[in-house]
């Protein structure tokens, strides 16, 4: 089946910053460290990095007909504030279970990553996004193609190498499109699930 997004001017405006920010990320380096070496922690200020990470989650309750279960490869950047704070830009993309109809669904997310503790070689954090998605048939069933994402969760990173970690958590998805089609095709759904990947530094 193939993916459509027929809400274009949302998704597709997210989607196109996300690519835009991929090659100034590429030339992001400051005066303060060499090109050549990127920053060993990950939330460091204007420190950039790849995250590359999946994500399975299992509906928790539900308001719908049927039961869902999601896995996503989910990657993104995120580019260092300051004070242990990150913004985050990613694209999920779900397989969803539906016991029906299965669905895949694009995303894309905005958000925020903050530190709560750091030691020497891992850090805890939590973290918060939003965004919008397109699928290829209704999520929910009686739902709407179009739908609202968030996120949100707590994880931890752990230094492998200078410049490379890995991050691990447990995150929330709720997706529901808000009543845009009525409140008789508003169901929507609440995940839970955990995360594994990488921060890949540049």
């Amino acid at each position: 089946m193939r993916l459509t997004l027929t809400h274009g001017s949302a998704a597709a405006g997210v989607l196109a910053t996300f690519v835009m920010l991929l090659p100034l990320a590429a030339r992001a380096q400051t005066p303060a460290r060499s090109p050549s070496r990127p920053a060993d922690d990950p939330f460091a200020r204007r420190a950039w990095t790849l995250e590359l990470s999946g994500h399975g989650a299992l509906e928790t309750w539900n308001y719908n007909s049927s039961h869902e279960e999601m896995l996503a490869l989910v990657p993104g950047i995120t580019y260092g504030l300051g004070r242990g704070v990150t913004i985050k830009l990613g694209s999920p993309l779900f397989r969803v279970w539906q016991r029906g109809t299965d669905a895949c669904l694009l995303g894309a997310t905005a958000g925020v990553r903050s530190r709560v503790l750091r030691q020497s070689r891992w850090s805890l954090f939590w973290e918060f996004e939003v965004g919008v998605s397109e699928a290829d048939t209704f999520v929910p069933p009686r739902g709407t193609r179009f739908n609202y994402l968030a996120q949100g969760g707590a994880g931890v990173t752990a230094r492998i190498r200078p410049g490379l970690h890995a991050v691990a958590g447990l995150r929330w998805i709720h997706v529901s499109n808000n009543g845009l089609a009525g409140p008789s095709r508003n169901p929507d759904i609440e995940a839970v699930g955990p995360t594994l990947g990488v921060l890949i530094g540049f």
